[in-house]
C-alpha cells in the first residue's frame, strides 16, 4: 500500500519543538508494514527543507505563501497563530489550495492508495476534495477542538464536518468526547451508522519507555514537560508551588518546554525551588523523565483550545509515573482509567490552587515501597500505547475498513499490498 499522511504541523528540523506525534505514527507503520510506501506532507516553512526522508519515511513539504519566510499561519499551530495575528487569515486559502495541489501532484504520481489526513479541519477537507477529483479514500484523526472550529461557522460548518466524516472510510479520535461530539453533529437517526467507522484511539508513545527508569535520588521531586502555553496551566502548577513553598516544603522542580508562556512563568517565583531545562527531546527527554520523581499535567481548557489527550501524559504513564492531572486532560477516558484511576490524582479544576497544593502534598507523602509497586503496574497496564503495539490497532479498523462494500456509485478501495 502507498499511503499519503496530510499534517497541518511536522518537525521542520532536528530538536524542533513542533509535536513528532504524527511522524512517530508514520514510523511505526513503516517498521510494522516495510513493504508499504509512506509518504507525509506538511506545511513548508523557510527553516525546513522541502524534501528529505526520516528513517523509511518520505517528507514533502509544499509552501503556501511567498516569498517563504512570511509563511507563518502553520507554526507552532493553526489556531493560536489566528488568535495572536487575526491577519493570518489571508493565509487560510492559500495554504488549502497549495495542501491540495502538492497532494494531488503525489497521488497520481506516486499511486496513492489511501490518504490519512490528520485534523478534521484543514486536512478533512482537502482529503474530501482529493477523493472527488482523484478517487483516492481517506481515513481522518481528530486530535483536539477541530469538531468545535466547525460548529463555530454555523450551519455550512456542521454540514462540511458532516460530509468529512460521512465520507471517510473511518475516523480515529484520541478520546470518547471526541467521538461524542462527532456524532452530535448528525441526525440521530444516523448516528449509529456513522459510529460503526469511529474509532477511538489515542496517538501512541514513540519514546523508548525501556529505557526509563526511577534513579534512587531523581533531581526533581516534581516536574512538567510540555509547550509553555496557557492551555497547560504551568501557571497554576507554579502558583500551588509557591504556596506549597510558604508553608516550607520546598522540592526540586523541573519544568521542561518552551513557548509564549515562559518569561511570564519565571517571573511568578518567589520561594519556589523551580528550574526550567527548555525544550527536550530524544535522550535529554528520556533523562528527564528518569531525573523526576512525579509528573503534573495540570492542563485547563483555553476557549476553544483544548485538550484532545497529551502524549506526554501518556508517556509519562508508560513509564510508570504517578501522576497529578487535570479534568481537561481527559485521561479519565482512557479505557483503563479503572486499572489506573488510584496512580493518578484527579485536579477538577487546576485554577483552585488549595486543591492543587493539597495534592502535591499527597504526592510528597507516598512512601517508596508503594510508588514501587503503583510504577510496576502502570507499565503493565500502559504497554498497549506504545506505538510498536498501537499501531496494530490502527492497522487493523484500518484493514476492516477496506473490506466493508462501497456505497452505490463509489469506487472500491483496492488496496496494494
Amino acid at each position: 500500500m502507498n499511503v499519503l499522511f496530510l499534517t497541518s504541523t511536522l518537525p521542520r528540523f532536528a530538536g524542533d519543538q513542533q509535536a513528532p506525534f504524527v511522524l512517530e505514527q508514520a514510523q511505526a507503520w513503516k517498521a510494522k508494514r516495510p513493504g508499504d510506501r509512506v509518504i507525509i506532507l506538511a506545511p513548508h516553512d523557510s527553516a525546513a527543507a522541502k524534501r528529505e526522508t526520516i528513517g523509511d519515511v518520505e517528507i514533502r513539504r509544499f509552501q503556501y505563501f511567498a516569498p517563504a519566510r512570511y509563511q507563518a499561519l502553520a507554526y507552532p499551530a493553526i489556531l493560536p497563530n489566528l488568535k495572536r495575528n487575526p491577519l493570518l487569515a489571508a493565509q487560510i486559502f492559500p495554504f488549502l489550495w497549495a495542501e491540495y495541489a502538492a497532494a494531488k501532484r503525489i497521488i497520481q504520481e506516486e499511486k496513492i492508495d489511501l490518504v490519512y489526513a490528520h485534523w478534521v479541519m484543514p486536512q478533512g477537507v482537502v482529503a474530501r476534495r482529493l477523493r472527488r477529483t482523484t478517487g483516492t479514500p481517506y481515513v481522518i484523526q481528530n486530535h483536539s477542538s477541530d469538531v468545535l472550529v466547525f460548529n463555530k461557522a454555523g450551519l455550512v460548518g456542521r454540514a462540511a464536518a458532516r460530509a468529512v466524516i460521512r465520507d471517510a472510510e473511518r475516523m480515529f479520535c484520541v478520546n470518547r468526547r471526541q467521538q461524542q461530539d462527532a456524532l452530535e453533529l448528525f441526525p440521530a437517526q444516523s448516528r449509529a451508522e456513522i459510529s460503526e467507522k469511529i474509532a477511538v484511539l489515542p496517538m501512541g508513545v514513540g519514546m523508548d519507555v525501556a529505557a526509563c527508569s526511577q534513579s534512587g535520588s531523581p533531581r526533581y521531586t516534581l516536574a512538567a514537560i510540555s509547550r509553555l502555553s496557557r492551555k497547560k496551566g504551568i501557571d497554576l502548577f507554579i502558583a500551588a508551588a509557591e504556596k506549597l513553598a510558604e508553608t516550607g516544603r520546598v522540592v526540586p522542580i523541573g519544568i521542561a518546554g518552551d513557548g509564549e508562556e515562559r518569561n511570564i512563568l519565571k517571573a511568578m517565583l518567589r520561594k519556589a525551588d523551580v528550574t526550567f531545562p527548555g525544550f527536550l527531546s530524544g535522550a535529554d527527554k528520556i533523562g528527564f523523565f528518569n531525573d523526576s520523581r512525579f509528573m503534573i499535567f495540570p492542563s485547563v481548557a483555553a476557549g476553544d483550545d483544548v485538550e484532545g489527550l497529551p502524549v506526554t501524559l501518556l508517556e509519562a504513564l508508560c513509564c510508570g509515573k504517578i501522576v497529578i492531572a487535570g479534568s481537561a486532560t481527559n485521561v479519565t477516558l482512557l479505557d483503563e482509567w479503572d486499572r489506573i484511576s488510584e496512580d493518578v490524582i484527579l485536579l477538577n479544576d487546576p485554577r483552585n490552587i488549595e486543591e492543587f497544593a493539597a495534592a502535591i502534598a499527597r504526592l510528597l507523602d507516598l512512601d517508596s515501597e508503594t510508588l514501587a509497586a503503583r510504577s510496576v503496574h502502570l507499565r503493565a497496564v500502559m504497554a498497549r500505547y506504545c506505538w510498536d503495539h498501537l499501531i496494530n490497532e490502527y492497522l487493523a479498523a484500518i484493514d476492516a475498513a477496506s473490506m466493508r462494500p462501497e456505497p452505490e456509485g463509489r469506487p472500491a478501495w483496492v488496496c496494494s499490498r
